[in-house]
């Protein structure tokens, strides 16, 4: 442990790498704010289940289609900048929220907050892809993901606790204050870099281009040129339109390392929903048993991003990546012998086979994470890593969206027991995709 933290300290800007896992942190706090008081919410305000998970749907909704242009927004306005304003935003959600006598102002309220959140990502993570090196990007990124994990991890204690002890009302506003005090904190804080050299595009995985750029007289955009004096066709011009909009070039590289993002979030918010529901329906455990093996996973994961953040900068990303997401398959697929156990009831063999599955399971699934963050990072330049990770990201609300329907179509049609191991194939993708992109490398 003492190694691993010095090799943190190596990080070329601690302090601001810190406060945006920080700032992360409360954004997954507030993404995560309502799930803790829907028993409440149905109860309070007379709706169904239904209606509550269209709640979270809208949240997400927003949030994948307002992150690419977030990012685009992102490399004009300034990256600090809207990352708090998004923050703010998120809390005057949650504030609108706290106060609703209807179910249409709940709409609203995750409809601004899924809009706000939506600038998050493609602003934190670009201003740690701006200011670390390839040998300091995957442990800044562990960093990141370490306060994304401890701001899931509070959000059901925290927001739950103070709904137990008052009123679901009182546990939002609460939330939303506390969102409002750690943005104080990183606005005066955070200290915006001073201005370096542009970072090189493309980093080890951009395919050459033969493009050159000619210069205007007016000033204006460089004209993109082929060696050729040919008259591109429609594809190429509208290819070459998108990449002069979005700031980067668009290659078959940075689409697979989207694609795989896209997979990671869907993986990640498939184990997240349907993880209390498989313990408890499908291996028979009790609800507080199922609540403390998910804790061991939660935990697990935060010690996850550190550690394969640190190991992200000194071995090959892409088989690193592939290794973990192999390994969180075959975690998976082994509950199936957890259920066999407890059909043969041997209850105690049963419940200390979870609690080193669901261990394991955090360490391998959330170390994917910070692996393909660096890698993105290697794409990015000062000037186009937010519309690179607005773009990416994109792919990670989508994902996060479609994973719980997915995973919940399969449950509903056959059993939680049979659709909690199947993500193991979502996994074998992921896998094949990581393998991809180490073979670019060499």
């Amino acid at each position: 442990m003492r190694a691993i933290l010095q090799e943190y300290a190596e990080i070329k800007n601690l302090r601001n790498s810190g406060l945006i896992g920080f700032s992360h942190g409360i954004n997954e706090f507030y993404g995560l704010a309502l799930p803790p008081v829907i028993p409440l919410l149905v109860a309070d305000l007379d709706i169904t289940y239904a209606q509550a998970g269209l709640l979270l749907t809208v949240f997400y909704a927003m949030y994948s289609i307002f992150q690419l242009p977030a990012g685009l927004v992102a490399d004009y306005v300034g990256k600090k900048r809207l990352l708090v304003w998004g923050l703010l935003g998120m809390a005057a959600g949650l504030v609108l929220a706290s106060t609703a006598q209807s179910y249409e102002l709940l709409l609203v309220s995750q409809a601004v907050m899924g809009v706000c959140g939506s600038t998050y990502h493609p602003t934190g993570m670009a201003m740690i892809s701006d200011t670390e090196t390839k040998d300091t990007e995957g442990k800044a990124m562990g960093l990141f993901g370490l306060g994304g994990m401890l701001g899931i991890a509070s959000a059901p204690l925290v927001i739950g606790g103070i709904a137990a002890v008052v009123d679901w009302r009182t546990a939002l506003l609460a939330a939303a204050v506390l969102g409002v005090f750690v943005t104080g904190l990183f606005q005066l804080l955070y200290r915006t870099p001073t201005s370096e050299p542009p970072k090189p595009n493309g980093g080890s995985l951009a395919e050459p281009s033969d493009r050159r750029e000619t210069e205007r007289p007016d000033g204006g955009e460089p004209d993109v040129r082929t060696d050729k004096n040919v008259r591109p066709g429609v594809t190429t011009r509208v290819r070459r339109g998108l990449q002069r909009a979005v700031r980067f070039e668009i290659t078959p590289g940075l689409v697979l390392i989207s694609l795989i993002t896209l997979l990671v979030s869907l993986q990640i918010r498939s184990i997240q929903t349907f993880t209390t529901g498989f313990l408890t329906d499908g291996t028979g455990q009790t609800a507080s048993v199922a609540n403390g093996i998910f804790f061991v996973m939660l935990s697990a994961s935060a010690i996850s991003s550190i550690w394969v953040g640190s190991l992200a900068d000194r071995f090959d990303r892409g088989r690193l990546g592939a290794v973990a997401a192999i390994t969180t398959s075959l975690l998976l697929l082994s509950t199936v012998l957890v259920v066999a156990l407890d059909a043969a009831a041997i209850d105690w063999l049963a419940t200390g086979g979870l609690v080193v599955v669901f261990g394991l399971l955090g360490l391998a699934v959330y170390g994917c994470t910070p692996i393909k963050n660096a890698l993105i990072s290697e794409y990015a330049t000062t000037d186009s890593s937010g519309s690179i990770f607005g773009v990416t990201q994109t792919g990670s609300s989508i994902g996060s969206a479609a994973g719980p329907a997915i995973f919940g179509y399969v449950a509903t049609e056959f059993s939680i027991a049979v659709a909690f191991p199947l993500i193991a194939v979502v996994g074998g993708i992921i896998a094949a995709g990581f393998y991809a992109l180490s073979s670019k490398n060499e």
